[in-house]
């Protein structure tokens, strides 16, 4: 239990060290009405248990030309059905959003959601968040979709330009069919009018989309007879015919759109029952920025308007035609597409003086273990250097299989963060891009296009720092008044107390903490009495609502196959290797590499010297410095000059007496061993434990003992034992770890019989280029051989997203 002297000591030394503690954000955290959006950036797609997922995180606004100052922190999860991870990472100068998700070693293989989002976008719907399929191979087990096979039902859906059609107006249909994999199918639409007659035969042309054109839309309406190409068949009847409405028809001739818009006199008024005025407005918005209004003027019986758009003149990526009445309703909308003609060029080279072998398909040809240093160049369609900063990745082609046409910063960012659903192989659209694919292009805009306008709720603003809420009250009346707070957290040498006068509630913010960073609270009165409660809001999290996890098919899933098949065979080899060392070679004794290291210097321990999660599981509920005296013989406990418990070891002596070991906890040295007792932290609290006594601590430059604690990874808020204090442990930001690549500098390193098989054989997740717009990395081969991939994706400083590809051979040398 807290010492009563701890609670009123508290207070009268910590007043002096007070920071700002409000109920209200701080300046800088005022609010963004604004959605941004997030796009993450993968080592690669497909990963075995065990490894880390390496990943960069792009936030921009949604305005092209919005200056608001962007979120501090990201949230990276990996689902399944449930969470499976969370981290929370925050932006910094050297590696922006950068951070890793590591993977069990019994995590189930199949698909994976990697899910990325801000606070800010958490006022909009959940769809809107990033969302990336990731796939998780066995070592030893075939993929779990292969058993599975698709049913024969498919869907289909029939949408009109700008969302009508009008009776006796022309009007364009484009229709989307897809199979039970959610993925487009082929199939053919026989058209039929009310009077069973055929009007014509269309055929899908991409990705299950269609088009339909209709040059008097029939009052009486129409049904189509749809069949894919398994022969089954279907009738479904389309949209409905109006007789009055809203309509957009969208023209594009070489470099320039003409718009046609009408609307049924009156009709806006009607819809409004008269309150809304005749006027309506011809708008074309990129995101919620307006570019142009115009209001469309009557004409017999029609109010039409008729104009063109040049696309050299509009922001590059998704915009929208709208006509919308005086009071903002909507009541017709056309997506239009337009790409950037001055996309940033990516090109990779050897960057060597020495000639390098070709082989017949081109590539350049290295050696295994070899030493590869290449010059990434990116520069403006003029040949003038761009600054840019970018992540890049470096990966074996068969064991990370890639999909050039899956999603990337620029297919993300300007087209499928726009888009309603799931866009099926969005890369397509950006790659090598032709007449055909802008047609493609434009019908998608015409279904998926769809979109909901979603309005912001207002409930989170961006979050610029962290913070912690709670509230205060007493054990036998509703309201504490005139109480003190006190706050401690080691981590980030936290201590303060804050004199709440009236207030049950409290907010701490304006502080950054990494995760794992433990705080106490307690609470309270002047006198120093403790009848009252402290309570710490929980942290919430969005809840996870993506359910069109599509399975891989066709070249995907042969790719992610061969994957898996490689993987087990690597393990098989590797596991005969171990196996048959392990009987060559035994060990004098029993060495420990813990999965959470407890030493900042990543060490190595004896058995004698570490306890564990399985062997600590027993002691649990035990007090953590009751159980350090009993696991380890040599410490024991005593008190110090304010009344709280420390640990005492007999080595570390002066001439004031026994003193303390050093202590440790995940990597940062805390003052005193009496902060164990202080935090009341118990032996459930904790993964890991070492204690390294006499010259085994030389390292931390002392023989009087050393004690390494690694917290449990849990990011949840600890039960408290007593009312008027709180210990928690909220989910803080990464911190950073560096991508490991070993090195061949020398004889004795290339000829290590150690296998290198890795998979990702370089990751860098910021790369800078310098005043020629060149950057220059550097890294070494593996021991496989075949092709590699690099993937290079990022943003110029003027905020155009850019991606690169190149690959090249490696030959095995015996």
């Amino acid at each position: 239990m807290l010492p009563k002297k701890f609670s009123f000591t508290l207070v009268l030394s910590l007043l002096l060290y007070s920071f700002s503690f409000a109920q209200s954000a701080p300046a800088d955290t005022s609010f963004v009405d604004e959605r941004e959006k997030l796009y993450i950036h993968t080592d690669r797609d497909v990963y075995t248990s065990g490894e880390k997922i390496w990943f960069r995180g792009y936030l921009t606004n949604s305005k092209y030309n919005s200056s608001a100052p962007l979120s501090t922190y990201i949230y990276v999860e990996l689902y399944a059905d449930t969470l499976v991870s969370r981290v929370k990472i925050r932006n910094t100068a050297e590696e922006g959003y950068s951070g890793y998700i590591e993977l069990s070693d019994r995590i189930d293989p199949g698909s994976y959601i990697l899910r990325g989002y801000t606070r800010n976008m958490e006022n909009y719907p959940r769809e809107e968040m990033f969302h990336k399929r990731i796939e998780i191979v066995s070592k030893r087990a075939k993929p779990v979709f292969e058993s599975i096979t698709a049913a024969g039902e498919f869907d289909i859906q029939f949408l009109p330009e700008s969302g009508h059609m009008i009776s006796y107006r022309p009007s364009k249909v484009a229709f989307k069919a897809v199979g039970s994999d959610g993925f487009g199918i082929k199939a053919s639409v026989l058209l039929y009018n009310s009077s069973d007659s055929l009007l014509g035969i269309y055929e899908t042309r991409h990705r299950g989309m269609g088009l339909i054109n209709i040059l008097s839309a029939d009052p009486q309406g129409y049904y189509a007879i749809v069949r894919d190409s398994a022969g089954i068949t279907k009738r479904v009847n389309l949209p409905k015919v109006e007789i009055a409405g809203a309509t957009i028809a969208l023209t594009r001739i070489n470099d320039r759109f003409s718009i046609k818009a009408e609307i049924s006199s009156g009709y806006a008024a009607r819809l409004s029952g008269g309150k809304g005025g005749n006027k309506v407005y011809l708008e074309i918005k990129n995101s919620s920025e307006t570019l142009y209004r115009k209001q469309i003027q009557n004409e017999f019986s029609q109010q039409s308007i008729t104009e063109t758009i040049h696309l050299a003149q509009m922001p590059a990526g998704v915009n929208s035609i709208q006509i919308v009445t005086e009071d903002g309703t909507i009541l017709a909308e056309r997506l239009f597409f337009t790409r950037s003609k001055f996309r940033p060029l990516v090109s990779v080279k050897p960057d060597t003086i020495f000639d390098l072998p070709v082989n017949t398909a081109g590539k350049t040809v290295y050696k295994t273990r070899d030493f590869v240093r290449l010059a990434i160049s990116v520069k403006d369609t003029a040949g003038r250097a761009l600054p840019a900063e970018f992540s890049l990745a470096v990966t074996d082609s068969v064991l990370a299989p890639f999909n050039i046409n899956r999603d990337n910063i620029m297919s993300h960012l300007e087209l499928c963060s726009e888009l309603k659903g799931e866009v099926e192989d969005p890369g397509y659209y950006f790659n090598n891009p032709t007449q055909e694919s802008e047609r493609y292009l434009d019908m998608l805009m015409m279904t998926q296009g769809w979109r909901c306008h979603s309005v912001s709720t207002k409930e989170t603003g961006r979050e610029f720092s962290m913070k912690i809420s709670g509230s205060v009250s007493g054990l036998f009346r509703k309201e504490a008044k005139k109480t003190y707070l006190m706050v401690f957290c080691p981590e980030i040498q936290l201590t303060n107390a804050f004199y709440l006068d009236q207030m049950s509630k409290f907010t701490m913010e304006g502080i950054h903490f990494p995760d794992s960073s433990k705080f106490l609270f307690g609470v309270a009165g002047r006198q120093g009495g403790q009848l009252y409660g402290v309570n710490i809001e929980k942290e919430r999290f969005p809840a996870f609502s993506f359910t069109n996890k599509r399975l891989p098919r066709g070249k995907e899933r042969t790719l992610i196959l061969s994957a898996a098949s490689e993987q087990r065979a690597i393990s098989g080899e590797f596991m005969d290797r171990k196996l048959e060392e392990a009987i060559v070679v035994a060990p004098e004794k029993t060495i420990l590499k813990p999965k959470y290291n407890p030493s900042p210097f990543l060490q190595s321990f004896s058995r004698g010297q570490l306890k564990e999660r399985e062997e600590l599981q027993n002691y649990d509920q035990m007090q953590l410095q009751d159980y350090l005296i009993v696991a380890f013989p040599g410490l024991h406990i005593e008190g110090d000059s304010m009344g709280n418990r420390r640990l005492i070891s007999p080595r570390n002596v002066s001439m004031s007496g026994p003193g303390e070991p050093q202590i440790y906890v995940d990597g940062l040295k805390w003052e005193s061993t009496s902060l164990l007792d202080q935090y009341r932290m118990t032996v459930e609290e904790i993964e890991n434990v070492a204690y390294l006594s006499g010259t085994a601590g030389s390292m931390y430059n002392t023989v009087g003992g050393v004690i390494l604690i690694t917290s449990r990874k849990t990011g949840k808020f600890l039960e408290k034992t007593v009312p008027n204090v709180a210990r928690v442990t909220p989910l803080g930001y990464q911190k950073s770890v560096k991508f490991y690549a070993p090195k061949y500098e020398n004889h004795v390193q290339r000829n290590n019989p150690l296998k290198d098989l890795r998979t990702t054989l370089y990751w860098n997740p910021s790369v800078k280029t310098d005043s020629d717009g060149v950057a220059r990395i550097e890294f070494y081969t593996t021991d496989r051989s075949g092709t590699m991939n690099i993937d290079i994706q990022g943003i110029t400083a003027t905020g155009e997203p850019m991606a690169g590809k190149w690959s090249f051979d490696v030959k095995r040398v015996n």
